[in-house]
Parts: C-alpha cells; sequence; structure tokens
C-alpha cells in the first residue's frame, strides 16, 4: 500500500517539477521555486534574530566592520549581488562558519583565531556565500515542503498510513538538515571563483582545510564546522583542481 501511494506522489511530483522548474545562475541546476527571494530573505532574517540572542555577537565593532567589509566585497561579484548581505562574528568559541537563507553569513571567534591571513577568511566566506547564491538551503526547504505536501495527500487518501507521519515527519526534518556532498562540492567550487575575483588566493582555502583537519585531530573531537561540512581531506583535490583549471582559462 505504501509503495503504490509512493509511486504515485512520485509520477505527480515529476510532474509539477518538469512543468514549473526554473535555473540557478551560479550552478545551472533545476529546481522548483516554492520559495521567492522576499519569502527567503524574511526567513534568513528571522534566524539570524534567534542566533544574535542565542550566540550572540563579539563585542569588537572593528572586526565586526572588517569581517562585514570583506564578505559584502566578495558577495558583489557574485550571481546575486542584490541581496542584503550580511556577514558577522559570533561571540562562540567553536570552530564553525555557516550560512542562512537570503545571505545570511556567520563565522565564529573560534575559527577567526586559526587564521593566519586575509585570503583564509576570504575562503571560507566564499564558500559560505556559495550556500546562498546555490540556493542550496532554498532547495531544500522547498523539497522538505513538498515532500510534506506528498504525506499529507497520502493520508487524506489512505487514513490507515496517518499514524507513520510524526515518524515520517521527523526522518525528512533528519535528511534535509544537513548538505549533501554536492552542495558542499558546488560551494567550493564557487568560492574559489568568488575569492578569485577579489584577487584573493584560492589557494590559501586548501590550507584552511589542512587547519581544519588539524583542529580536529588535535582538539580529538571535530570541530562544530566539520559537523555539518564533509571531511577536508576529500576536498582538497577538487579545490586544486578547480583553481589549476581557472587559471588554465586566464591564459
Amino acid at each position: 500500500m505504501i509503495s503504490r501511494w509512493a509511486a504515485v506522489l512520485a509520477v505527480v511530483v515529476a510532474a509539477v517539477i518538469n512543468t514549473a522548474c526554473t535555473t540557478v545562475e551560479a550552478t545551472g541546476e533545476r529546481y522548483l521555486p516554492l520559495i521567492g527571494e522576499q519569502e527567503e530573505i524574511r526567513l534568513g532574517r528571522e534566524s539570524d534574530r534567534q542566533i544574535q540572542r542565542t550566540l550572540g555577537l563579539y563585542p569588537e565593532e572593528s572586526l565586526q566592520e572588517y569581517v562585514d567589509a570583506l564578505g559584502r566585497r566578495i558577495a558583489a561579484t557574485t550571481e546575486r549581488p542584490d541581496l542584503p548581505w550580511t556577514f558577522r562574528v559570533l561571540d562562540d568559541p567553536v570552530v564553525n562558519a555557516f550560512a542562512l537563507p537570503g545571505g545570511y553569513i556567520y563565522v565564529t571567534r573560534g575559527i577567526l583565531t586559526h587564521f593566519e591571513n586575509e585570503a583564509q577568511l576570504a575562503g571560507v566566506l566564499g564558500h559560505e556565500i556559495g550556500h546562498v547564491t546555490a540556493k542550496h538551503s532554498v532547495i531544500r526547504i522547498g523539497r522538505l515542503q513538498l515532500a510534506r505536501l506528498g504525506f499529507g495527500v497520502v493520508s487524506i487518501a489512505a487514513p490507515e498510513l496517518e499514524r507513520f507521519l510524526p515518524l515520517a515527519g521527523l526522518g525528512l526534518e533528519l535528511l534535509f538538515l544537513s548538505y549533501s556532498r554536492e552542495n558542499e562540492r558546488q560551494s567550493d567550487l564557487l568560492g574559489v571563483r568568488y575569492v578569485t575575483n577579489v584577487g584573493e588566493d584560492p589557494g590559501e582555502l586548501i590550507e584552511v582545510m589542512e587547519m581544519l583537519d588539524n583542529v580536529s585531530r588535535g582538539a580529538g573531537a571535530m570541530p562544530a564546522w566539520l559537523s555539518t561540512h564533509p571531511t577536508p581531506a576529500n576536498r582538497k583535490q577538487l579545490i586544486a583542481e578547480q583553481i589549476a583549471a581557472l587559471e588554465a582559462d586566464k591564459r
């Protein structure tokens, strides 16, 4: 019974996607635009308020201004320069960086203590900017909404399945929580492109991966950044290849 309704849902979803898809400019990926840009910005703004209340901002205003200015300089060269880009330093000792929909980017004071130069900060900001320009969160939220709608349709058509919905919903939350390997690959590639646009050395992003790897080994536990990102060692080769490709294009 479950498989039959799943098959019906798959057909309906495929039909909707094929007729209403649009393209992400940064990646060329096709997706169903269930979340508009203004809604995306609203979601990011609301989450930003919660993050500031929970973690707090690092109190040194000059550092906040420096990180924000560097981030905005990079974001201005992307496919989405008109977003209300905001870059914040959180007063958190953990090694972490992340992005919210609508152009809200965060680095912690914990990760800043490990950077040796501006290019390394730029590399991390470029990577997180890539998540926003590639609309990774927007696409994930849209897919989650579509999946929830599908389960709602199933519960109406087959009430005997309604008891499975709470468990299914929890599974979906977990499924869509983390970025996929493809998302991270795209953000790495976009980050290299963006930092190159502003004259920063993209090779320093490889050094950041080395640093994160060393921090995780030395601390005996993975930094928070690694709980939402793939292992650095697996990404260095990809970044090096992207840098080589960009340099070849310049010749």
